[in-house]
């Protein structure tokens, strides 16, 4: 008998949850002569509510004043609560309630705002966000830079992103990575893009709006990109009695070729690897050292130790 009566309890608390019912929430439209719209996303603890069954309710006090389910827009490949809260006072103070049908859960928003008769808040790319906790509502750009290739200098401020690069690597083909502040997403004219991912010719000015993460701050960056003489750097070591010398050359220029040269015969060649060659064995002399139009002549001498 004990075991029949718990089995039959924990029957009715697995039905309840299967079957809870959204709150009784309902809206006397009727009794108010204004409206204030909303085009808004729903958040609860960080997650985005997309069910069919959940729900938004605005309220003054304890009355409820508005009440919106989520709908998918495909354009956006995004949900949103398209709400309309009603009131016959200017200035209410308009609280919001969130219900996730999954966990059955209702949640107070602790973020009031104003009623605005015919006012309209949010839009499908800068969506009103009703969340709790709120999201971040900064837009910052913390760095951007190129997949591959280093920078000789990349300087944000003030809405400009000035980069330099080597004059080794083209424009036509860079592929941005950049870092954004907490939950903030990147767009070039409303498309979405993803830090290294999507390759782009900077031979221009490209304009980037920055996208806070609750929606409601975008700050606009322009980049520019110049290219710059790449700095060829050489360095020799005298021979000495028990050692023959050597010459070595850092480049930025990743895998170009390095000649050496004596008497107008070549000596040697090898390729930038890892932002430098390296030349050994090489008697006392004097050579030339060459890569692309950068050169130095090198004399090499026996030193006493």
């Amino acid at each position: 008998m004990k075991r029949t009566a718990i089995c039959f309890i924990l029957l009715f608390i697995t039905c309840n949850s299967l079957f809870a019912q959204t709150p009784n929430w309902v809206v006397n439209e009727n009794e108010y002569q204004y409206t204030m719209t909303f085009v808004s996303k729903l958040n609860v603890d960080g997650k985005q509510l997309i069910n069919s069954n959940d729900r938004v309710a605005a309220f003054v006090g304890t009355t409820c004043r508005g009440l919106s389910g989520v709908s998918y827009v495909a354009s956006k490949n995004s949900y949103y609560a398209f709400l309309t809260v009603f009131s016959n006072l200017q200035g209410e103070a308009i609280t919001f309630k969130l219900y996730e049908k999954l966990s059955n859960k209702t949640t107070s928003v602790n973020k009031p705002i104003t009623f605005i008769a015919n006012g309209h808040k949010g839009d499908l790319f800068q969506s009103f966000s009703i969340a709790e906790p709120a999201l971040n509502n900064i837009a910052e750009m913390s760095s951007f830079n190129f997949m591959g290739i280093p920078s000789l200098s990349s300087i944000i401020n003030s809405g400009t992103v000035k980069i330099n690069i080597s004059d080794t690597y083209p424009l036509l083909n860079l592929k941005p990575v950049f870092t954004l502040s907490k939950g903030a997403s990147l767009f070039e004219n409303g498309i979405l893009q993803k830090s290294g991912e999507i390759t782009k010719n900077f031979s221009s000015v490209i304009s980037y709006d920055v996208l806070s993460e609750d929606e409601s701050v975008l700050n606009n960056y322009k980049v520019s990109v110049s290219q710059i003489l790449a700095t060829t750097l050489f360095y020799k070591k005298d021979a000495v009695c028990y050692a023959r010398g050597g010459i070595r050359v850092v480049s930025k220029q990743e895998g170009a070729m390095v000649q050496v040269t004596s008497n107008g015969k070549t000596v040697a060649s090898k390729q930038i690897t890892n932002g430098e060659a390296i030349f050994t064995e090489l008697i006392v002399g004097s050579y030339i050292a060459t890569l692309g139009n950068d050169w130095k002549i090198i004399n090499i001498l026996l030193k006493d130790k």
